[in-house]
């Protein structure tokens, strides 16, 4: 389920701030990714969330866990992609041999 940031019953005032909010949290992901160290952090948190990984274990447990390390994975990727692509690319080839 995606966050809807924008509610044809809000006022126009509480769209304007999440509005805001939502450009605020893309600007920090930005500024995280332009740093060398920002990069290799989000690659890291990318590998243990199980997005370049089978999810698949016998054990439901370990499995249903799996998953939900991955959904955290996939919606990092898909902000990180958002927020910036150039340096989300710029990721992908510095860990290109990892």
């Amino acid at each position: 389920m995606e966050d809807s940031f924008y509610n044809d019953d809000e006022p126009a005032e509480g769209a304007q701030k999440k509005k805001n909010s939502r450009e605020l949290e893309l600007l920090t992901i930005r500024n995280t990714m332009k740093s060398q160290q920002g990069r290799a952090m989000m690659w890291r948190i990318l590998q243990r969330t199980c997005i370049f990984n089978s999810t698949f274990n016998p054990d439901p447990i370990t499995h249903g866990h799996n998953a939900g390390q991955r959904d955290i994975g996939l919606w990092l990727d898909a902000e990180l992609r958002l927020a910036s692509a150039d340096y989300y690319y710029m990721m992908l080839r510095e860990n290109q041999n990892a």
